[in-house]
Parts: structure tokens; sequence; C-alpha cells
């Protein structure tokens, strides 16, 4: 049997090759930092996560739920920014997306929409403002120029300081030893 931390090493992937045509690193991370996103964990992080997010995507529910824990450790030192795109299912993914973006609480909107997904999760907006629209669709560009094909796609830095991505649900184990590297 394979343990979780093991099997989440062998899906880690390096975030950009070392090719010299492609991105630099440092220009990538800016690109996440100046997407439209929802923080939750450190308020003053000494380390940042991003997880592409659609409202629409029950294993982003799922790594969200993951995530609490860890999120709610008082070890935490890692903030997690949840990049909201809308792919899955343009209608939701957009409307309710928006809703989070547009609440005086994001992060209390976001929560109580991954919270609450087998039931619908957040209330939709009925029209999404134009900037709201563009945020997301800019996210969603951002993704798909990162070659990222599904949600959720967390990135994260590892032990020794590299990028990585996870694609799909890290259980709670890997999330503890790999993403938020708090000792038990």
């Amino acid at each position: 049997m394979i343990k979780p931390a093991a099997l989440l090493l062998t899906l880690l992937m390096p975030l950009i090759g070392q090719a010299d045509d492609g991105p630099s690193m440092d220009s990538l991370l800016a690109k996440l930092e100046a997407s439209t996103w929802v923080a939750e964990g450190a308020q003053q992080p000494q380390r940042v996560a991003y997880v592409f997010t659609d409202m629409a995507c029950p294993y982003c529910a799922r790594l969200w739920e993951n995530m609490q824990p860890m999120i709610e450790d008082e070890d935490n030192v890692l903030q997690v920014r949840h990049i909201i795109v809308g792919l899955i299912n343009p209608k939701r993914s957009f409307t309710q997306g928006g809703a989070i973006l547009a609440a005086p609480d994001p992060a209390a909107a976001l929560a109580e929409h991954e919270a609450h997904y087998d039931d619908g999760g957040i209330r939709p907006l009925e029209r999404v403002p134009d900037a709201i629209r563009s945020q997301i669709q800019s996210n969603t560009g951002l993704m798909i120029g990162l070659g990222l094909q599904g949600t959720p796609a967390l990135i994260f830095q590892d032990r020794e300081g590299r990028w990585r991505v996870a694609p799909g649900v890290v259980g709670e184990e890997a999330l503890r030893v790999e993403v938020f590297q708090i000792n038990e």
C-alpha cells in the first residue's frame, strides 16, 4: 500500500520547466500574485500557496475541506490563495464565483460555499458585474496558460523551496506534511 504522502510525491510536477525559453519563475509568481484570489490561513504568512478553484467543482470542495484542519492549526504559517476560475459550468462557476468575489468577506463566502457544496453552495448572483466577470475570465486564462487542465490545482513550495503543482484532491496527511509543512 502506498502512503498518501508518497502518492503525492509521485503526482508532484515541477511548476515550471528548466528550459531557457520558458517563463521565468519570478514572472510566473508575479502573475499568480496579480490574479484575483481569496485568502485564508495565516494573515502574515511566511509562505503562500495558490489553488485554482471552480465553484462547480466537487473536488475543490473536498480539497478545501481537507485543508481546514491545517488552516486552523495554531502552527500554520501558510496562506492559501484561492484563484477563482470558471471552467466546469460557466453559469454556476461565474455566478457563484462572482458572489464570492463580490461579498463583503470573500473568505467567509468561500467557506460558506465549500462547506455547503453538496446543498448547492452559496446563493449565486443574478448578474455578475463586468469587472468581476473579467477577473474570473483572467484567472481562467492564467490557469489555461499554465497548462493546467482541471481543478483543483494546488501550487506550493516544497521543503527545498521548489514550486510544485499537485493536481486534484490532496489528502489531509499529504497536505500537512508536504504543503503546510506542519509537524505533528
